[in-house]
């Protein structure tokens, strides 16, 4: 018998950046690339200012080019690299990079480079929403719990327009089976507070506003899967 879930859209709001991506040892990885001196000697505190200004000091195409290299290393080609930097200049590049794997690391280069080059970079805009949902029975929360991300674009999906991309481009993957792209389309995952015997649970989700940001703060829709 299919499980039925009740989802509330509990809160809404842009963001620019993402929890964690541009820490101590990414800044260093990017410093050392960028064959920066003395990195061992640089405070964790001062490793953004000394980045940006390693970047600007490289001028945008190099810096571009070393910041991608910085995310993505060896799984994006030297040559995807070069063609890609004039792009990221663009609104919300990541939503139109073929590889779906790939975009949230487009997202996590334009955060640094818009500190760079805030002339040349739009600020980087994602969408986090606060979701409640309830279950008929504590089991069927576990794939939440579980943190597994096409459990979490299935259950959203329910209350987007059958003409939202993520209904265009995934008819098959949003009724069961597998789902490859579906942990590139969710940015950051972080379950709350589970309560009503298990039965609800609160969590919070980041992902690009052309696939989220049609979901409004108060919303509240029902998701009726047999295979979330």
């Amino acid at each position: 018998m299919p499980n039925k879930y009740k989802v509330s859209i509990v809160s809404k709001k842009d963001v620019h950046t993402l929890t964690g991506i541009w820490d101590a040892d990414s800044l260093r990885c990017l410093l050392d690339l960028a064959d920066a001196d003395d990195i061992g000697e640089i405070a964790d505190s001062d490793l953004l200012d000394i980045a940006v200004m390693v970047l600007q000091d490289l001028g945008n195409q190099k810096a571009g080019e070393l910041v991608l290299e910085a995310v993505f290393g060896e799984t994006m080609r030297p040559g995807v690299r070069q063609n890609l930097v004039d792009d990221l200049q663009e609104s919300e590049p990541w939503s139109d990079f073929a590889e779906v794997d790939q975009q949230r690391g487009i997202f996590v280069a334009v955060c640094l480079l818009q500190q760079a080059f805030p002339n040349l970079y739009g600020t980087p805009d994602a969408v986090e929403l606060g979701v409640n949902v309830k279950a008929g029975a504590a089991q069927d929360l576990a794939p939440l719990l579980e943190l597994r991300p096409e459990w979490v674009v299935r259950l959203l999906s329910a209350g987007l327009d059958q003409h939202n991309i993520l209904h265009r481009l995934y008819t098959d993957e949003l009724v069961s089976g597998a789902f490859a792209d579906a942990p590139g389309l969710i940015w950051q995952l972080q379950i709350g507070e589970v309560g009503d015997q298990g039965t609800s649970c609160n969590f919070t989700v980041i992902a690009s506003t052309q696939l989220l940001g049609s979901l409004a703060t108060g919303q509240e829709f029902s998701a009726v899967a047999g295979q979330l």
